[in-house]
């Protein structure tokens, strides 16, 4: 997660260098009966002279931070692939694939001999702890005698005053999924193929700021609401629910922090090859191919938002991935 780029705004350092990578990898792969494919690779890679921004006081420059070679970090993990042909004749072919990974990546160093670094308002960098987790208040849900937001302390108590030195380190919760991969099939007869192709994420968390704004509870009120607030909201002592009473609005904590995970049929697509005796009558086309498919046609996910496939840690209204459609003609002469 090192930074791949230094902003020319940023006070100039001279002495920086590329970050270095030690990478230690172990690999396996079998084969049999030329039908089945496996391959397994574990690697450790260590990063260091990471380039990150350093904090300095804005007297000194104007800036407030400079590049540099600061900072460790260690990702381990294993990525596993398969592919197989289950039928496999003159005419018909089944063929079945998949592919698998999982990273899991630790801070073990940053700079002048710090801990802690806080980055963001959801970002803390810690030695020990991953860098893509969430540095947060917690949500302690809404008291149903009263209708007041709740929230943990930073040692754990419930107090219904929310305060931004409760942030704490989010365990367990990155906004970059420990497990992602795909799967797929291609089923071919002749000259028709039918071939689908799904991917996926696990564990994957990210802020949905949208519902922030839309169960705003009188603070945005000039935004479109989302009707939760009419029938979930609390409106009388014994109410259990995650909606405190209106005028209590809410807070960046982690009440809106959402698990994005998804299954998506990316690609779905039919095609035909003409076959080459029809062609040769031609004498000018040497192959032909109809075909129609189809992208992004499904999806499976508990997240509220309108597409769980971002890429940053705050979901802010992002444009979803569209749904295409496409009919074609290769032609090869």
């Amino acid at each position: 997660m090192g930074e791949t780029g230094i902003s020319p705004n940023q006070r100039g350092n001279k002495d920086l260098t590329w970050e270095k990578l030690w990478t230690t990898n172990i690999g396996l792969r079998l084969g049999f009966f030329n039908r089945l494919n496996f391959t397994a690779e574990f690697y450790n890679k260590l990063t260091t002279d990471m380039l990150m921004q350093v904090p300095v006081s804005y007297a000194d420059g104007g800036y407030g931070a400079y590049w540099d070679n600061v900072g460790a970090m260690v990702n381990r993990g294993v990525e596993l692939s398969l592919d197989a042909d289950i039928i496999k004749t003159k005419d018909f072919t089944w063929n079945v694939f998949a592919n698998a990974s999982y990273n899991k990546n630790k801070l073990t160093e940053l700079y002048n001999g710090i801990d802690e670094y806080v980055d963001s308002n959801v970002t803390m960098y810690s030695v020990g702890h991953t860098v893509t987790g969430f540095y947060m208040v917690r949500y302690a849900g809404v008291n149903p005698a009263n209708g007041d937001a709740l929230w943990y302390t930073k040692d754990g108590k419930i107090t219904n005053e929310f305060s931004e030195e409760d942030r704490v380190l989010i365990e367990g919760k990155s906004f970059v999924a420990p497990w992602q991969g795909g799967f797929g099939t291609n089923l071919s007869w002749k000259g028709l193929m039918l071939s689908a192709q799904f991917s996926w994420m696990a564990d994957r968390w990210v802020y949905n700021n949208d519902r922030l704004m839309d169960e705003s509870n009188g603070l945005y009120t000039s935004y479109n609401q989302s009707r939760r607030l009419l029938y979930d909201r609390w409106k009388k002592p014994g109410d259990v629910t995650d909606i405190p009473r209106h005028g209590v609005t809410p807070q960046f904590d982690t009440h809106y922090l959402e698990n994005a995970s998804f299954l998506r049929l990316k690609n779905l697509m039919l095609s035909y090859n003409i076959p080459g005796k029809a062609l040769a009558k031609t004498r000018f086309f040497d192959g032909a191919r109809v075909f129609v498919q189809g992208q992004n046609l499904l999806t499976f996910t508990g997240f509220t938002g309108i597409d769980p496939e971002v890429s940053a840690n705050i979901y802010r209204a992002q444009y979803p991935m569209t749904r295409q459609f496409t009919l074609g003609v290769e032609l090869n002469f």
